[in-house]
Protein backbone atom coordinates (compact mmCIF):
# COMPACT_ATOMS: atom_id res chain seq x y z
CA UNK A 1 0.00 0.00 0.00
CA UNK A 2 1.55 3.52 -0.97
CA UNK A 3 1.93 5.36 2.25
CA UNK A 4 0.33 8.41 3.24
CA UNK A 5 1.20 12.05 1.50
CA UNK A 6 -0.29 15.43 1.69
CA UNK A 7 -2.50 17.21 -0.54
CA UNK A 8 -4.60 20.34 -1.08
CA UNK A 9 -7.89 20.64 -0.25
CA UNK A 10 -9.90 23.88 -1.46
CA UNK A 11 -12.13 25.46 1.42
CA UNK A 12 -13.62 28.68 2.36
CA UNK A 13 -10.93 30.80 -0.74
CA UNK A 14 -8.28 28.72 0.65
CA UNK A 15 -5.68 25.96 0.17
CA UNK A 16 -5.29 23.80 2.97
CA UNK A 17 -2.59 20.87 3.50
CA UNK A 18 -4.71 17.68 4.15
CA UNK A 19 -3.43 13.92 5.05
CA UNK A 20 -4.34 11.96 1.48
CA UNK A 21 -3.96 8.45 0.72
CA UNK A 22 -4.75 6.64 -2.45
CA UNK A 23 -7.95 4.78 -3.03
CA UNK A 24 -7.26 2.59 -5.27
CA UNK A 25 -4.28 1.09 -3.08
CA UNK A 26 -7.26 -0.46 -0.70
CA UNK A 27 -6.56 1.53 2.59
CA UNK A 28 -7.62 -0.87 5.58
CA UNK A 29 -9.73 1.90 6.91
CA UNK A 30 -9.65 5.24 5.19
CA UNK A 31 -11.71 8.85 6.56
CA UNK A 32 -15.06 10.46 5.33
CA UNK A 33 -16.95 13.58 6.70
CA UNK A 34 -20.33 12.94 8.40
CA UNK A 35 -21.94 15.36 5.98
CA UNK A 36 -25.07 14.39 6.69
CA UNK A 37 -26.16 16.89 9.07
CA UNK A 38 -24.89 20.32 6.62
CA UNK A 39 -26.99 18.70 4.48
CA UNK A 40 -24.91 17.93 1.39
CA UNK A 41 -26.47 14.87 0.10
CA UNK A 42 -25.71 14.11 -3.90
CA UNK A 43 -26.23 11.18 -6.18
CA UNK A 44 -23.51 9.23 -4.08
CA UNK A 45 -24.77 9.83 -0.97
CA UNK A 46 -28.33 9.01 -1.94
CA UNK A 47 -26.76 5.94 -3.73
CA UNK A 48 -25.38 4.82 -0.62
CA UNK A 49 -28.79 4.97 1.24
CA UNK A 50 -30.90 3.18 -1.74
CA UNK A 51 -28.38 0.19 -1.79
CA UNK A 52 -28.06 -0.31 2.15
CA UNK A 53 -30.23 -3.61 1.80
CA UNK A 54 -30.80 -3.79 5.84
CA UNK A 55 -31.99 -0.12 6.34
CA UNK A 56 -34.59 -0.73 3.16
CA UNK A 57 -35.77 -3.37 4.22
CA UNK A 58 -36.76 -2.53 7.69
CA UNK A 59 -38.33 0.79 6.11
CA UNK A 60 -40.53 -1.23 3.51
CA UNK A 61 -41.59 -3.61 5.63
CA UNK A 62 -42.34 -0.80 8.66
CA UNK A 63 -44.29 1.56 5.81
CA UNK A 64 -46.36 -1.30 4.12
CA UNK A 65 -47.27 -1.87 7.76
CA UNK A 66 -48.56 1.10 9.26
CA UNK A 67 -48.99 3.57 5.96
CA UNK A 68 -52.27 1.88 4.98
CA UNK A 69 -55.48 4.25 5.11
CA UNK A 70 -53.51 7.11 7.30
CA UNK A 71 -52.01 10.40 6.50
CA UNK A 72 -48.43 10.65 6.01
CA UNK A 73 -45.65 12.94 6.79
CA UNK A 74 -41.88 11.99 5.48
CA UNK A 75 -39.74 14.41 6.71
CA UNK A 76 -36.46 14.49 4.46
CA UNK A 77 -37.85 12.60 1.46
CA UNK A 78 -34.60 12.80 -0.63
CA UNK A 79 -35.12 13.10 -4.14
CA UNK A 80 -36.09 9.58 -4.87
CA UNK A 81 -39.06 10.27 -2.47
CA UNK A 82 -38.52 6.59 -1.73
CA UNK A 83 -41.02 6.42 1.41
CA UNK A 84 -43.54 9.00 0.27
CA UNK A 85 -44.06 6.51 -2.58
CA UNK A 86 -44.24 3.84 -0.61
CA UNK A 87 -46.75 5.00 1.73
CA UNK A 88 -48.89 6.22 -1.25
CA UNK A 89 -48.44 2.45 -3.12
CA UNK A 90 -49.38 0.70 0.28
CA UNK A 91 -52.68 2.86 0.21
CA UNK A 92 -51.65 6.04 2.36
CA UNK A 93 -54.59 8.29 2.21
CA UNK A 94 -52.55 11.51 1.05
CA UNK A 95 -48.72 12.33 2.07
CA UNK A 96 -46.80 15.61 2.25
CA UNK A 97 -43.31 14.65 1.56
CA UNK A 98 -40.67 17.12 2.65
CA UNK A 99 -37.65 18.80 1.87
CA UNK A 100 -34.55 21.14 2.34
CA UNK A 101 -32.76 20.77 -0.50
CA UNK A 102 -34.02 22.83 -3.50
CA UNK A 103 -32.47 20.88 -6.31
CA UNK A 104 -33.75 17.54 -4.13
CA UNK A 105 -37.45 18.70 -3.70
CA UNK A 106 -37.63 19.65 -7.83
CA UNK A 107 -35.96 16.19 -8.76
CA UNK A 108 -38.52 14.72 -5.81
CA UNK A 109 -41.55 16.21 -7.87
CA UNK A 110 -41.11 14.93 -10.91
CA UNK A 111 -40.63 11.41 -9.75
CA UNK A 112 -43.50 11.15 -8.20
CA UNK A 113 -44.95 13.01 -11.43
CA UNK A 114 -43.90 10.12 -13.20
CA UNK A 115 -44.90 7.12 -10.70
CA UNK A 116 -48.22 8.80 -10.81
CA UNK A 117 -49.00 9.82 -7.78
CA UNK A 118 -48.79 13.59 -7.88
CA UNK A 119 -52.91 13.70 -6.85
CA UNK A 120 -51.93 11.89 -3.56
CA UNK A 121 -48.36 12.66 -3.05
CA UNK A 122 -47.39 16.57 -1.90
CA UNK A 123 -43.75 17.87 -2.19
CA UNK A 124 -42.98 20.85 0.60
CA UNK A 125 -39.59 23.02 -0.32
CA UNK A 126 -38.30 23.45 3.48
CA UNK A 127 -37.40 23.23 6.96
CA UNK A 128 -40.09 21.09 8.77
CA UNK A 129 -39.44 23.04 11.43
CA UNK A 130 -40.22 26.23 9.81
CA UNK A 131 -43.49 24.56 7.75
CA UNK A 132 -47.20 24.19 8.77
CA UNK A 133 -49.19 21.66 7.21
CA UNK A 134 -53.40 22.04 6.67
CA UNK A 135 -53.67 19.08 8.83
CA UNK A 136 -52.26 16.78 11.50
CA UNK A 137 -51.13 13.38 9.94
CA UNK A 138 -51.02 10.48 11.39
CA UNK A 139 -48.12 8.48 10.40
CA UNK A 140 -44.39 10.17 10.24
CA UNK A 141 -41.56 8.70 8.60
CA UNK A 142 -37.62 9.84 8.35
CA UNK A 143 -34.25 9.06 7.57
CA UNK A 144 -32.96 12.31 9.00
CA UNK A 145 -31.24 9.52 11.99
CA UNK A 146 -27.20 10.43 11.62
CA UNK A 147 -24.18 8.91 11.83
CA UNK A 148 -24.57 9.38 15.73
CA UNK A 149 -28.20 9.18 16.45
CA UNK A 150 -29.31 12.37 16.65
CA UNK A 151 -26.22 14.29 14.94
CA UNK A 152 -28.74 15.18 11.67
CA UNK A 153 -31.10 17.21 13.90
CA UNK A 154 -33.53 13.96 14.63
CA UNK A 155 -34.13 14.57 18.25
CA UNK A 156 -35.38 18.58 17.72
CA UNK A 157 -37.04 17.96 14.11
CA UNK A 158 -38.81 14.88 15.56
CA UNK A 159 -39.81 16.15 18.39
CA UNK A 160 -41.77 19.57 16.93
CA UNK A 161 -42.98 17.02 14.59
CA UNK A 162 -44.44 15.80 17.64
CA UNK A 163 -46.44 18.70 19.12
CA UNK A 164 -47.70 20.78 15.41
CA UNK A 165 -47.65 17.85 12.78
CA UNK A 166 -48.87 14.67 13.96
CA UNK A 167 -51.84 13.82 16.13
CA UNK A 168 -50.99 13.09 19.81
CA UNK A 169 -51.54 9.26 19.07
CA UNK A 170 -49.66 9.35 15.79
CA UNK A 171 -47.09 6.93 15.33
CA UNK A 172 -43.10 7.22 13.95
CA UNK A 173 -41.25 5.62 12.01
CA UNK A 174 -38.76 4.91 13.28
CA UNK A 175 -39.11 4.04 16.48
CA UNK A 176 -35.92 4.52 18.90
CA UNK A 177 -31.86 5.28 18.17
CA UNK A 178 -29.34 5.11 20.45
CA UNK A 179 -25.49 5.83 19.76
CA UNK A 180 -23.30 3.05 20.39
CA UNK A 181 -19.49 4.07 21.81
CA UNK A 182 -16.59 0.94 21.63
CA UNK A 183 -12.92 1.25 22.36
CA UNK A 184 -10.85 1.26 19.42
CA UNK A 185 -7.13 -0.08 18.93
CA UNK A 186 -6.72 1.31 15.05
CA UNK A 187 -3.03 0.45 15.00
CA UNK A 188 -4.60 -3.45 14.75
CA UNK A 189 -5.68 -2.62 11.48
CA UNK A 190 -3.09 -0.33 9.94
CA UNK A 191 0.37 0.63 10.12
CA UNK A 192 -1.00 4.60 9.55
CA UNK A 193 -2.92 7.11 11.25
CA UNK A 194 -6.66 6.80 8.60
CA UNK A 195 -6.32 9.46 5.85
CA UNK A 196 -8.47 11.05 3.18
CA UNK A 197 -8.52 9.11 -0.04
CA UNK A 198 -8.26 12.08 -3.31
CA UNK A 199 -12.18 11.65 -4.50
CA UNK A 200 -12.94 12.74 -0.79
CA UNK A 201 -11.41 15.74 -0.41
CA UNK A 202 -14.68 17.77 -2.12
CA UNK A 203 -16.36 16.39 0.26
CA UNK A 204 -14.13 17.52 2.90
CA UNK A 205 -14.10 21.52 1.08
CA UNK A 206 -17.93 21.03 1.01
CA UNK A 207 -18.46 21.15 4.65
CA UNK A 208 -15.60 23.66 5.15
CA UNK A 209 -17.53 26.21 2.54
CA UNK A 210 -20.78 25.12 4.67
CA UNK A 211 -19.39 27.68 7.88
CA UNK A 212 -16.73 29.63 5.44
CA UNK A 213 -14.18 28.45 7.22
CA UNK A 214 -12.28 25.22 8.39
CA UNK A 215 -13.34 23.41 11.53
CA UNK A 216 -12.52 20.20 13.34
CA UNK A 217 -15.35 18.34 11.17
CA UNK A 218 -16.77 15.33 12.21
CA UNK A 219 -15.34 12.05 10.65
CA UNK A 220 -16.31 8.37 9.79
CA UNK A 221 -14.27 5.88 9.30
CA UNK A 222 -14.79 3.65 6.10
CA UNK A 223 -13.47 -0.23 6.27
CA UNK A 224 -14.08 -1.44 9.63
CA UNK A 225 -18.33 -2.25 9.90
CA UNK A 226 -18.21 -4.66 6.20
CA UNK A 227 -15.31 -6.35 7.38
CA UNK A 228 -16.00 -8.63 10.87
CA UNK A 229 -12.22 -9.63 10.92
CA UNK A 230 -11.22 -6.10 11.28
CA UNK A 231 -13.73 -5.51 13.33
CA UNK A 232 -12.59 -8.48 16.07
CA UNK A 233 -8.82 -6.69 15.43
CA UNK A 234 -10.05 -3.32 16.29
CA UNK A 235 -12.86 -3.57 18.56
CA UNK A 236 -11.39 -4.06 22.49
CA UNK A 237 -14.72 -3.94 24.32
CA UNK A 238 -18.21 -4.49 24.38
CA UNK A 239 -21.16 -1.57 22.92
CA UNK A 240 -21.98 1.25 25.60
CA UNK A 241 -25.57 3.18 25.06
CA UNK A 242 -25.67 6.64 25.18
CA UNK A 243 -27.93 9.54 23.74
CA UNK A 244 -31.20 7.50 23.61
CA UNK A 245 -34.41 8.96 21.40
CA UNK A 246 -37.22 7.56 21.90
CA UNK A 247 -39.46 8.98 18.67
CA UNK A 248 -42.70 7.20 19.95
CA UNK A 249 -42.52 8.46 23.44
CA UNK A 250 -40.78 11.19 25.39
CA UNK A 251 -38.31 12.27 23.09
CA UNK A 252 -35.41 14.35 24.96
CA UNK A 253 -32.67 15.52 22.30
CA UNK A 254 -30.24 16.91 24.92
CA UNK A 255 -29.37 14.65 27.48
CA UNK A 256 -26.46 13.51 30.41
CA UNK A 257 -25.53 9.75 30.29
CA UNK A 258 -22.82 7.62 32.78
CA UNK A 259 -22.09 5.00 31.14
CA UNK A 260 -18.58 2.56 30.57
CA UNK A 261 -17.15 0.35 28.34
CA UNK A 262 -14.95 -2.45 29.67
CA UNK A 263 -12.08 -3.78 27.57
CA UNK A 264 -11.94 -7.61 26.65
CA UNK A 265 -8.18 -7.96 25.43
CA UNK A 266 -5.11 -6.39 25.40
CA UNK A 267 -4.24 -3.48 22.99
CA UNK A 268 -3.19 0.45 22.89
CA UNK A 269 -6.72 2.74 23.12
CA UNK A 270 -6.54 5.47 20.32
CA UNK A 271 -9.72 6.45 20.64
CA UNK A 272 -13.78 5.20 20.08
CA UNK A 273 -15.80 4.13 16.93
CA UNK A 274 -19.25 6.02 17.89
CA UNK A 275 -21.99 3.81 15.92
CA UNK A 276 -25.85 4.14 16.27
CA UNK A 277 -28.85 0.89 17.18
CA UNK A 278 -31.82 2.25 15.29
CA UNK A 279 -35.44 0.19 16.04
CA UNK A 280 -37.35 0.68 13.16
CA UNK A 281 -40.77 -0.61 13.45
CA UNK A 282 -42.97 1.59 15.79
CA UNK A 283 -43.89 -1.69 17.25
CA UNK A 284 -40.87 -2.04 18.59
CA UNK A 285 -40.41 -5.95 17.11
CA UNK A 286 -37.49 -7.10 14.65
CA UNK A 287 -33.69 -6.29 15.90
CA UNK A 288 -31.86 -3.40 15.59
CA UNK A 289 -29.86 -1.98 12.31
CA UNK A 290 -26.23 -1.39 14.04
CA UNK A 291 -23.65 0.57 12.56
CA UNK A 292 -21.19 -0.51 14.02
CA UNK A 293 -21.28 -4.35 12.93
CA UNK A 294 -23.46 -4.19 10.02
CA UNK A 295 -22.78 -3.16 6.56
CA UNK A 296 -24.50 0.19 6.43
CA UNK A 297 -25.02 3.25 4.78
CA UNK A 298 -24.58 5.16 8.25
CA UNK A 299 -20.87 4.89 8.89
CA UNK A 300 -19.13 4.87 12.27
CA UNK A 301 -17.49 8.20 13.71
CA UNK A 302 -14.26 8.14 15.07
CA UNK A 303 -13.98 10.04 18.40
CA UNK A 304 -9.84 9.89 18.41
CA UNK A 305 -8.29 10.12 22.38
CA UNK A 306 -4.95 9.57 21.81
CA UNK A 307 -1.96 9.31 18.70
CA UNK A 308 -0.11 6.71 20.65
CA UNK A 309 -2.51 4.66 22.02
CA UNK A 310 -2.53 3.62 25.48
CA UNK A 311 -1.95 0.32 26.70
CA UNK A 312 -4.59 -1.23 28.05
CA UNK A 313 -5.69 -4.98 28.91
CA UNK A 314 -8.59 -7.12 29.73
CA UNK A 315 -10.22 -6.20 32.90
CA UNK A 316 -9.82 -2.61 32.35
CA UNK A 317 -12.68 -0.63 31.89
CA UNK A 318 -13.13 3.19 30.99
CA UNK A 319 -15.58 5.17 32.91
CA UNK A 320 -17.10 8.55 30.92
CA UNK A 321 -20.19 11.08 31.35
CA UNK A 322 -21.41 11.70 27.44
CA UNK A 323 -23.41 15.21 27.35
CA UNK A 324 -25.52 16.23 24.11
CA UNK A 325 -26.28 19.69 24.09
CA UNK A 326 -27.92 21.61 20.80
CA UNK A 327 -25.93 24.20 19.48
CA UNK A 328 -27.34 27.68 18.77
CA UNK A 329 -29.04 26.41 15.80
CA UNK A 330 -31.52 25.02 17.88
CA UNK A 331 -31.55 21.60 15.53
CA UNK A 332 -28.27 20.58 15.53
CA UNK A 333 -26.52 18.84 18.79
CA UNK A 334 -22.81 19.35 19.70
CA UNK A 335 -21.30 16.14 21.62
CA UNK A 336 -18.95 15.93 24.39
CA UNK A 337 -17.20 13.20 26.43
CA UNK A 338 -15.58 13.38 29.65
CA UNK A 339 -14.17 10.53 31.41
CA UNK A 340 -11.32 8.33 32.86
CA UNK A 341 -9.42 5.55 31.68
CA UNK A 342 -8.65 3.10 34.56
CA UNK A 343 -6.03 0.29 34.24
CA UNK A 344 -4.81 -2.77 36.59
CA UNK A 345 -0.96 -1.15 35.64
CA UNK A 346 -0.74 2.00 35.75
CA UNK A 347 -2.73 5.37 37.08
CA UNK A 348 -5.68 6.37 36.07
CA UNK A 349 -5.95 8.24 32.52
CA UNK A 350 -7.97 11.36 32.34
CA UNK A 351 -9.94 11.48 28.40
CA UNK A 352 -11.99 13.68 26.88
CA UNK A 353 -13.65 14.39 23.81
CA UNK A 354 -16.42 17.17 21.95
CA UNK A 355 -17.46 17.44 18.37
CA UNK A 356 -19.73 20.31 17.61
CA UNK A 357 -21.97 21.11 14.59
CA UNK A 358 -20.49 24.17 13.60
CA UNK A 359 -17.51 24.73 16.05
CA UNK A 360 -15.11 27.38 15.92
CA UNK A 361 -11.99 25.04 16.42
CA UNK A 362 -9.49 24.28 14.10
CA UNK A 363 -6.54 21.77 14.48
CA UNK A 364 -7.24 21.38 18.07
CA UNK A 365 -5.89 18.35 19.28
CA UNK A 366 -2.77 15.95 17.65
CA UNK A 367 -5.20 13.89 15.90
CA UNK A 368 -6.38 17.20 13.89
CA UNK A 369 -2.63 18.84 13.66
CA UNK A 370 -1.39 15.49 11.78
CA UNK A 371 -4.41 15.59 9.34
CA UNK A 372 -4.14 19.17 8.63
CA UNK A 373 -0.37 20.04 8.72
CA UNK A 374 0.78 23.59 9.17
CA UNK A 375 0.88 25.61 5.84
Amino acid sequence: MTRAFVAEVEAAGRRLPVRACAYEDDPPVWLFPSIGEYPLYDNFAYGQMLNDELRMQQYAAAVAKHAPGRTVLDIGTGQDAVWALAAARAGAQHVWAMEVIPKSAQIARQVIEEAGYSDRVTVVEGLSTEISLPERVDLCVSEIIGTLGGSEGAGSVLRDARERLVKPDGLFIPHVSVTTVVGLDLGAVTAEPPAFPLFVLDYVGQVFNCLSRPFDLRLCLVGLQDNPARQDLAYLSGAAEVETLHFNGDLQPESTDAAQIHFGKAGRLHGLALGMRLWVDPDGTGDPLDSLIQPSSWTPVYAPLSQAGLPVREGDRFEFTWSTELSDDGVHPDYALTGTLHRRLGPPVPLRWSSGHHSSQFRKTPFYQALFPVE
